[in-house]
């Protein structure tokens, strides 16, 4: 199951205080970086000793791993949708939808792994075995799989092209999403409009639109 920080509430088994350990340490990972965020200062702001803090996570680079989970698990699930033989055409789109769904909901966390890159880099070569537990990398980098689907004679120039260029739109809308000053953001607006463009790059009609809310009683 995805770790969502900042969306636990409170319960006996202490599972409220795991997910506001994760939701803090996120905010600090994002506003000042993990090697300038302390053990004692995650604790102070979520309001516990460092004890208690150490009865839900062995250390910094555990929570930080935790904190990795759903953006590997979204590398993951990309992979296993890329190497579907039903990838292509249609099916495109529906995996460009997908993904630009998963930016907008994943946008901070994204943003913490852009921001912690090399400090999550150290901590998987320091703690392998650690790594493991968390998750195993994939065999196949996921360029490597869209330039083999790229590769398939069914798709055209014109197809190729406006496949890859689909890709970049969504890149760089996560680029925008990832931004420190994209605050203001909204996530929802984002997805809505890369997936206008997208549509657009490659020529099918627009999305469907969300469903609407169910009227009030009288």
């Amino acid at each position: 199951m995805l770790v969502r920080p900042g969306s636990a509430g409170g319960g006996a088994d202490g599972s409220g205080t795991r997910e506001r350990i994760l939701a803090i340490a996120l905010d600090l990972f994002v506003e000042q970086g993990y090697e300038e965020t302390s053990l004692r200062q995650i604790a102070e702001r979520v309001g516990v000793t460092k004890a208690a803090l150490y009865y839900h996570f062995r250390s910094k680079d555990e929570i930080l791993l935790t904190l990795h989970e759903p953006v590997h698990e979204l590398m993951r699930n990309a992979m296993v949708r890329l190497e579907n033989p039903a990838s292509g055409g249609g099916m495109w789109m529906t995996f460009l939808d997908w993904l630009i769904d998963q930016v907008a909901v994943h946008s901070r966390l994204l943003l913490m792994y852009q921001r912690n890159a090399t400090a999550l880099g150290a901590v998987h070569r320091k703690d392998p075995d650690g790594v493991q537990r968390h998750h195993r990398g994939p065999d196949v980098e996921p360029e490597q799989l869209f330039l083999r689907m790229l590769g398939d004679p069914a798709f055209s120039l014109d197809d190729r092209v406006r496949m890859a260029g689909s890709l970049a739109v969504v890149v760089a809308g996560a680029g925008l999403a990832m931004r420190p000053a994209a605050g203001a953001v909204d996530p929802a607006e984002l997805a809505r409009i890369l997936k206008v463009a997208v549509r657009d790059l490659l020529r099918v009609g627009p999305p469907t639109p969300p469903p609407l809310p169910p009227p009030l009683p009288a």
